[in-house]
């Protein structure tokens, strides 16, 4: 209970202050108080909704897609220098590109479709998890690995049964900093791909209410689009303690 009461608190001073800045303001259109923003979620909550879900799906598949990916390539590169040294600069130049740039490509390639949103959110995702998962499993004890070499055991054993496992925490680490660029990722995509389909994600309803000047609906909209990303990172955290808190400080405390 302890942990709850700070974000509360500053939760509750964050809506009074917003609420006052509101009255002072009295520009509704520009800056709507927090009850106009709940009442324009009630009023378009089935719409809402529906976008919530098409975003949801975007980026649930584009993040167990950097998972999957992520893990993979950190796991082959680490067996190796040269195979590290090879393509890890190429992890870096990915997590440099620009959604926008490679948007026009996305498009001629895949469409107006949902999967052409699902690849922007891999890729802003992706390189926190290969980097993340690397790094914990080059950092393994040195002591550990001898022993394991002493026992005569397999690279397989050695990596599954000591490697791996050693890496937990960062490879949880990566997943959380990527759960939450995932729903960015979708949001952007949504930006720049997503109204060129028939529906849309949050991203497409917050460009359609923006240009309706529906201030209090674009802010609901914003703050689900946070519910998402949030929700998405408890998750990983939540598995993150399940796994780590019987011996790991970082859950320990």
């Amino acid at each position: 209970m302890k942990n709850i009461i700070p974000p509360i608190l500053v939760l509750i001073i964050f809506l009074f202050v917003w609420a006052l800045a509101a009255h002072l303001y009295n520009m509704s259109f520009l800056l709507p108080n927090p009850l106009e923003v709940l009442q324009a979620f009630i009023t378009d909550f089935d719409m809402v909704i529906g976008g919530l879900w098409i975003t949801f799906q975007e980026a649930l598949y584009g993040y167990l897609l950097a998972i999957s990916i992520g893990i993979t390539s950190a796991a082959i590169m680490s067996q190796s220098k040269i195979l590290e040294r090879s393509f890890y600069p190429y992890a870096i130049l990915l997590q440099t590109l620009p959604a926008v740039a490679v948007a026009p490509l996305i498009v001629l390639w895949f469409g107006f479709e949902m999967r052409s949103v699902v690849i922007i959110s891999l890729i802003i995702s992706l390189f926190p998890i290969i980097n993340n998962t690397l790094l914990g499993l080059k950092s393994t004890s040195i002591s550990l690995v001898e022993l394991f070499q002493m026992h005569n055991q397999s690279r397989f054993v050695n990596f599954f049964k000591l490697r791996l496992p050693a890496a937990t925490p960062n490879v949880i680490a990566g997943l959380r900093i990527s759960a939450g660029l995932s729903v960015i990722g979708a949001i952007v995509g949504e930006f720049i791909i997503g109204s060129g389909s028939e529906g849309g994600g949050l991203g497409v309803m917050i460009m359609y209410a923006q240009a309706d000047l529906a201030t209090a609906l674009v802010i609901a909209l914003i703050f689900t689009a946070t519910g998402l990303g949030f929700a998405f990172f408890m998750t990983v955290s939540t598995l993150g303690y399940y796994l780590l808190h019987n011996w790991h400080e970082s859950e320990l405390a």
